[in-house]
């Protein structure tokens, strides 16, 4: 039996104070691009391509549509019906733990987006997995912002492992946070 099989999924949709979250469909190519053309919105995204063009949009939320919902959910941010962002899940089942990752349009920095998107998808994952006892993120260490919002979700930085990626040719390090089950109903 594998793992995953019988595995409850996180919902579909979320609604908070300011925001609905829910799977990217087709159709929101145009949304994607708009936010992620912005070369200061994918300073630290490396992996994106550059320029990034209506096919990568296109193929990103292909991908997006496709993904398994037990292991690797994930969401639009919208906000007003328009999509501002990403949020998703990466589930490693047998260590009992997952990855968060998130991004949100230029616009909409420094509003505490990703903070409240981010927040809704840990409640949803620490209540429907209750065997999940740690949840972490990663980002570029010189993403300034990107860490804010795991401090403010209340998790602890565990280290920089540095020169730690490769991508394009760039060499850079990574800061990794984490928050345990058992810290969760502080942070909330």
């Amino acid at each position: 039996m594998t793992p995953n099989r019988g595995r409850a999924t996180l919902p579909e949709t979320f609604r908070t104070e300011r925001l609905q979250l829910r799977p990217f469909r087709f159709g929101d190519e145009g949304a994607v691009l708009a936010y992620a053309r912005d070369p200061e919105w994918s300073r630290f995204l490396r992996i994106l391509p550059r320029p990034y063009t209506a096919d990568d949009a296109r193929d990103f939320v292909a991908r997006q549509v496709l993904l398994d919902r037990v292991t690797h959910p994930a969401w639009a941010i919208t906000l007003d019906d328009s999509v501002i962002g990403g949020v998703n899940l990466r589930f490693t089942f047998e260590h009992r733990s997952a990855e968060i990752g998130y991004s949100v349009a230029r616009s909409h920095w420094g509003r505490g987006v990703c903070t409240e998107a981010a927040r809704a998808v840990i409640d949803a994952a620490f209540d429907t997995h209750s065997d999940l006892v740690r949840l972490q993120a990663r980002a570029d260490a010189q993403n300034a912002g990107s860490q804010r919002v795991m401090e403010k979700l209340g998790m602890v930085k565990e280290g920089v492992l540095r020169r730690s990626r490769v991508e394009r040719g760039e060499i850079f390090d990574e800061a990794w946070y984490a928050i345990l089950r058992a810290e969760w109903p502080d942070a909330r």
